[in-house]
């Protein structure tokens, strides 16, 4: 999860937390980091079982890994 581990979550860089989609998850790290929700849009990208997932949306049943990623900004 770096870098957000060390700025947001005292480093602990795996968190097991339960949501039913990416959306409620970025809401759920919110509640431990108030500051990583207000950012989250800008700056994180998820993998959900090693695949890219634009989608917040997307349902979380039956995933194994969320991989919290840094947004690179491409063109």
């Amino acid at each position: 999860m770096p870098p957000f581990d060390r700025e947001f979550f005292g480093g602990e860089g795996v968190l097991e937390i339960e949501a039913p989609t990416l959306l409620a998850l970025v809401d759920r790290l919110g509640d431990l980091a108030p500051d990583f929700a207000d950012q989250a849009e800008a700056r994180a990208a998820f993998a959900v079982d090693g695949v890219f997932a634009p989608d917040w949306t997307r349902s979380l049943a039956g995933v194994e890994e969320v991989v919290l990623l840094q947004r690179v900004a491409g063109g």
